[in-house]
């Protein structure tokens, strides 16, 4: 094994390998004198990066925030006329040079075509299945068609939670199909099925859990369990036994029960995981700060052996916290990481970041933010003359209460010693 350098070494050393950024720095004041001729330019990123991952890195995984490609999302596609996979133009390298790539995706699927499905069904014109289907007690309904799933899968997400308060905004149809196209993808769908506790012939005759907890190996081999539900929710479209919906606080109690077997190892029926992440749609819409429900859910989450969470909802960005278990575990706190693809206008939900989680060669572990921003739907790192006040903003909201021992600003990243934090003790993936 090799020595295990301190957190402020380890930065050191990222610093020398970036040390082209001091160059875009010492520009600043040219790029002043610009403004009038190349305002736009100097605002936002146009290049995509090119290199995102260091060579100590053994194992990372990427998290979003909050996606909706439909709407205007789709429409500045079409406007471009381009694939709407364009919309992660700018963030591709992150997720090609990560292992596995998860975030929330805040729509269902509705396809126009699927009335020419063979399943022994007869099914209205879309427009008027879709009307019928559509929860009109809600303010705001979303949905994208099956190429947001293609353009997914083309951009390498490993997998999307669909717990959350969008996903049956159609109903039934919204159910049938996302259940559909998500299970012809090698997209995994996290946190909704066709029922809860599903027995072992239905699993072999294509059904789906929504309680379920996905693994995930890592290169050094790291076993990752992942699953999700929401505490934001449509009356009535709750996962239950024998009813398909999206996983909720209504059925905690099975979520807990997964959660505890996720980490037995797999000589006791287990899943055998080192790390268990837990996404979760919780919270108020437009809320900078987290609330006491989210405090008291982060408790729960922590008590039974999640060791990161990762929060969605508010559309903005929240702080990240710590939560000791009841077992003197240390669990980290995403409590919302904002929009990552939509088509919000307010500054503080252009506002964003990706998370990764880092496993480094000398057997350290650390989690880093990314800090964006949303320009034509597209997320984008931060940067020109804007970068330092947005840095700024996006570091200070997630930073703000954790220790400062915990935390550095190194090469445009804030990064967090999850070993000095004691998230994940114990986890060794070097041997």
């Amino acid at each position: 094994m090799n020595k295990k350098l301190s957190f402020t070494d380890r930065l050191k050393l990222r610093h020398l390998h970036h040390r082209k950024n001091a160059v875009r720095d010492s520009l600043i004041a040219l790029a002043l004198l610009s403004v009038p001729f190349f305002g736009h330019h100097l605002i936002f990123a146009h290049e995509p990066a090119e290199e995102t991952r260091d060579e100590n890195v053994t194992d990372r995984l990427t998290m979003t925030g909050d996606m909706m490609l439909g709407r205007h999302v789709h429409e500045a596609a079409e406007k471009s006329r381009e694939d709407v996979s364009r919309t992660f133009d700018y963030v591709r390298t992150f997720f090609d040079e990560s292992d596995y790539v998860t975030g929330n995706f805040e729509s269902p699927i509705l396809d126009p075509d699927f009335e020419d499905y063979d399943d022994g069904h007869e099914y209205p014109d879309f427009e008027t299945h879709k009307e019928e289907s559509k929860l009109h007690n809600k303010l705001i309904q979303f949905y994208a068609e099956p190429w947001a799933v293609d353009a997914l899968e083309t951009v390498g997400f490993d997998s999307v939670s669909l717990a959350n308060n969008h996903t049956m905004d159609y109903g039934d149809m919204s159910l049938q199909h996302t259940l559909a196209h998500f299970n012809d993808s090698p997209v995994e769908a996290l946190g909704i099925g066709d029922a809860i506790n599903i027995s072992e012939d239905e699993r072999e005759g294509g059904a789906q859990d929504a309680a379920d907890v996905k693994y995930v190996d890592l290169p050094s081999g790291i076993r990752v369990a992942i699953a999700a539900y929401t505490e934001v929710k449509v009356i009535g479209f709750d996962a239950q036994e024998y009813v398909g919906g999206v996983m909720t606080y209504e059925n905690i109690d099975v979520l807990r029960d997964r959660m505890q077997e996720a980490k037995l190892p797999e000589s006791e029926g287990g899943g055998g995981a080192d790390v268990l992440i837990i996404q979760v749609h919780w919270g108020q819409e437009y809320q900078v700060g987290y609330n006491d429900d989210q405090e008291e859910k982060a408790q729960y989450l922590a008590n039974y052996g999640a060791d990161i969470v990762l929060g969605h909802h508010s559309h903005v960005l929240e702080p990240v916290t710590l939560v000791e278990g009841i077992d003197g575990n240390q669990t980290l706190v995403m409590n919302s990481m904002g929009n990552f693809v939509f088509d919000q206008g307010w500054s503080r939900t252009k506002e964003t970041a990706l998370a990764q989680l880092d496993f480094l060669e000398d057997g350290s572990k650390n989690l880093s933010f990314v800090p964006m921003y949303i320009s034509d739907t597209k997320p984008r790192e931060t940067d020109g003359l804007s970068k330092r006040y947005r840095d700024f903003r996006i570091f200070r909201t997630l930073n703000k209460e954790l220790d400062r021992s915990l935390w550095e600003i190194e090469d445009g990243r804030l990064h967090i010693d999850l070993d000095e934090a004691g998230v994940m003790e114990g986890v060794d993936h070097t041997s």
